[in-house]
């Protein structure tokens, strides 16, 4: 497992957003969080997945900051 060590904001990207909806799937361990990612268009996840981010509970809270930074923008 390859945990998420470090997260940086950035401020002056712009996100290319592309049409269509990506499928995702977590999973939630006692002290680990995992997030994968799956190709667009693969509803049923069976080409494996695109991206796979994992997260101590350190994280998750760096996360979570930043996510309410987001909601309440």
């Amino acid at each position: 497992m390859a945990l998420l060590g470090k997260i940086i904001k950035e401020d002056k990207f712009l996100i290319n957003i592309r049409p269509g909806e990506v499928v995702s799937d977590v999973i939630i361990e006692k002290d680990y969080l995992q997030l994968r990612t799956y190709a667009m268009g693969d509803i049923d996840r069976e080409r494996g997945f695109k991206q796979n981010i994992q997260l101590s509970k350190e994280k998750a809270k760096e996360l979570i900051i930043l996510l309410e930074q987001f909601v309440n923008s």
